[in-house]
Formats: C-alpha cells, structure tokens, sequence
C-alpha cells in the first residue's frame, strides 16, 4: 500500500511538471532576431517568455535553426519573423500559417542584397527594414494585430503599443529634424544595413562592402573621393567585423571608426546613436 501511495505521488508531481511544461511552451513567443524582442516584449506587456532565433553575436545571414528550435517554433504561441532574410523564407514555407507572423506585411521593400560570409539574398530585397523608424512602426502594428486576434479582450495590449508607437514616432520626428538641421547628405558605412533608414531622411548610404565582396582598388578609390566631397569623417561598423575592413578608407578619409550595432536589442536606442554620429560632424 506504502508503495502504490509513493508511485500516485510521484505520477502527480510528474503530471505536474509536464503541465507546468506545457503551458510554459504556450506562453513563449520567438522572434528570429534579437531587435524584435523587445518590440513584442513591451507590446506583450511581459506576459509571454520571448525567445530570439539567432544567438547573440551570430549573423542571420548564414544563421540555420537547430532541429531543437524547429520543434520549439512548432510548439510556439506565435514567431515573429522580419520576413526577408533567407532562413526565415524556410520557417514560412514550413510552420503553420496561423502561428507564424510576417513583418515585412505593409512595408514598401527595396532592391538590394545583403552578404556576410559568401551567402546573399536570392529574393534580390534587403531586409534590414528595422533600422527605421517608420518600418519599425508599422511592424509594431502588425504585432499589435496579431496578439488582439489572439486575446481580443486584452485592451492592455492595444494601449502597449500606442505607447510603443508613440516612441517611435518620436524618435522619427527626430531623426528627421537632426538630419535637416545638420544637412546630412550621405554616411559611410562598411556593411549596408541602413537602406531603409537613409531612404526615409533622404541620405545616401555608401556601403563599402557588397555582396560580401571586398572593393576594387578602383572602387575603392571612388568611395574615397566620395567620402572626402560629402566631408565624411565617420565611418560606421558592425561589430563582427574587423576594424582592419576600414583601415585604409579611414586614413585616406582622416576618418573616425565607430561601431554601431543593427542588431542591438534595443534597437531604438541605439538608431538615436547612429542618428546623433551620423549628424554631429555637420552640425
């Protein structure tokens, strides 16, 4: 009898911990880059454990989810997906319609590629649209939606991401009046990540790498005269690269180097960083 009793016990507790497991499971939300966390997490109003696909420190460009993370995604409340790197084309195909959500949804997307270590875009479309402001508002729309249909009941939701919305359209406002005020025409930047960013300021991004390609002696020297008649002293990099990928442009420019980081987790913080570097020379 002792031992029926121990067994009834321990099956409860186990039943228990496979319960609390699952509802664990429910709750968790992934997005598949780390700027997009704290977007769903401030909408969300912490109420969902938000996972991020891609490591920190990883590039989502030669990223490759692990068979643990496609049974995690298929387990998942909902996957938050920029929609326009390549990996996340496979996750749309694959996971059911309903629980993935694409946030490229009512953003107008540009021609260009995008390379880091010998892989591009096939689709032709750069997807860096977090970068601005305006893309970032739409997407926290499209967020927005997604959870009400969920939990219609949920005003706090709703009024979340007014306030969320609110911010953005702050730092929009500006980065606006800091590129005009400063009469920023172009920034020099290694790798292209801010297309959509430059487009909506009316800048021109001149990237020193393309599709994962050094530049041409030639090239180079045309992005050199380009920097110097623009009077660009800034040069932005991502932190995976090395330093070494500007040298030269820097010292022909009298150029300072200055890390920027478009996967920041804070994404908003740090677009105000890059408008306040980008505008602060011509000012």
């Amino acid at each position: 009898m002792k031992r029926i009793t121990i067994f009834i016990i321990i099956c409860t507790l186990l039943s228990a911990c496979v319960t609390r497991e699952n509802n664990a499971t429910e709750k968790t939300i992934f997005v598949t880059i780390t700027p997009l966390k704290r977007i769903v997490e401030e909408i969300t109003c912490g109420d969902f454990r938000v996972e991020v696909l891609v490591p920190e420190g990883a590039s989502p460009e030669t990223f490759e989810p692990t068979a643990r993370q496609l049974t995690s995604l298929n387990n998942a409340s909902k996957v938050y997906a920029i929609g326009l790197i390549d990996f996340e084309q496979s996750l749309i195909a694959n996971l059911d319609e309903s629980r993935i959500v694409d946030l490229s949804e009512g953003i107008e997307t540009m021609e260009g590629s995008c390379s880091h270590g010998h892989k591009h875009h096939s689709h032709g479309i750069d997807p860096h649209t977090w970068t601005s402001p305006r893309a970032l508002k739409t997407m926290a729309r499209t967020i927005e939606r997604s959870i009400m249909a969920e939990y219609p009941d949920s005003a706090k939701y709703s009024e979340a991401a007014d306030r969320l919305v609110e911010r953005i359209e702050a730092l929009d406002s500006h980065c606006q009046e800091s590129v005009e005020r400063s009469n920023t025409q172009a920034i020099l930047i290694y790798h292209p990540a801010y297309t959509y960013y430059t487009r909506d300021y009316g800048i021109r991004q001149i990237a020193i790498e393309h599709d994962g390609k050094e530049p041409s002696p030639r090239q180079l020297k045309a992005i050199i005269e380009e920097a110097l008649t623009n009077n660009i002293r800034t040069i932005l990099l991502q932190p995976q690269y090395s330093i070494d990928k500007v040298a030269t442009i820097a010292k022909e420019c009298q150029a300072e180097v200055v890390v920027t980081n478009p996967l920041a987790e804070d994404i908003l913080l740090e677009i105000q960083r890059v408008t306040y570097i980008m505008c602060r020379s011509n000012e």
